[in-house]
């Protein structure tokens, strides 16, 4: 009984032995990869760059008291180079998402040769008369949201309030370039604007952007009083002449290079 024991026994230990051998090598689980840390989008920045804007002015003139008509409304176009300066704030959040407060100023060249022609109970007899419309500087304020859509790069909308400022504009006969003393003073029109763009990071220089960007801005209406001027072709000493309605709209694109102060600061982990 002993030795059937023992003949069991080594039977058993052959047996494991030959299925261990038959068994292949043993498997092993892989760990999931780690997200990609990147840098994060949150912090200061400045930003610098030029563009061009278009603008359309439209514009409708009455006598001061409203009861006659002198121009029943047209639209001027124009167009023009345009600088750049912003700075701002972002904060990214869930994961990919950017939002940011900023204010940025431009410095513009945008203008228009506004014509017209006014009846004779305007300045004398019928003829045409022109003067140039000029914005010579803007300023916004607002907020955008964003996505990091690749890391690197950040596409956004955005929007606020801005403000246009137009020199005076001094009208003469379109035909021979006569002053008639007739004039609309510098004045500055308010308004929204919304855009879009995208930032890129440049990566042979940590914290350097390219940013490009289009923007629509609706200076709104308004009505301003054109002044003649003392005893020119108006016939009459200075004093108010007309009433000039109007609204003013613009479009822009720009480019510029945007410099973050934290890139590659903290890092956030993200999955794209």
């Amino acid at each position: 009984m002993k030795k059937f024991g023992l003949a069991l026994a080594a039977v058993a230990a052959f047996t494991g032995s030959a299925v261990a051998a038959d068994m292949g090598p043993r498997a092993y689980s892989k760990a999931p990869a780690p997200m990609a840390a990147v840098a994060s989008w949150t912090g200061l920045w400045i930003s610098g760059g030029v563009g061009f804007g278009m603008m359309e002015y439209n514009t409708s003139v009455t006598s001061v008291a409203g009861t006659t008509v002198f121009d029943p409304g047209h639209d001027t176009g124009g167009k023009g180079w345009l600088g750049k300066v912003g700075a701002g704030y972002d904060y990214q959040f869930i994961g990919n998402f950017v939002i940011g407060a900023f204010a940025d100023a431009q410095f513009s060249n945008i203008r228009a040769q506004n014509s017209f022609t006014c009846p004779g109970i305007c300045l004398g007899p019928t003829q045409g008369y022109t003067g140039q419309i000029k914005n010579d500087w803007s300023w916004s304020v607002g907020g955008r949201i964003g996505y990091v859509a690749l890391p690197g790069l950040l596409t956004y909308f955005n929007g606020g309030y801005t403000q246009a400022n137009l020199n005076q504009v001094d009208y003469v006969i379109a035909s021979t370039g006569t002053a008639v003393g007739l004039s609309m003073p510098s004045r500055r029109m308010g308004g929204y604007f919304l855009g879009g763009g995208t930032e890129y990071a440049i990566s042979q220089i940590p914290g350097l952007f390219w940013k490009n960007e289009v923007r629509f801005s609706d200076f709104g209406n308004r009505t301003d009083t054109q002044g003649c001027g003392a005893f020119g072709i108006c016939g009459v000493a200075a004093a108010a002449h007309s009433l000039d309605r109007n609204h003013l709209y613009e479009q822009a694109a720009t480019t510029e290079l945007v410099y973050r102060f934290n890139w590659g600061g903290a890092p956030v982990s993200t999955k794209y």
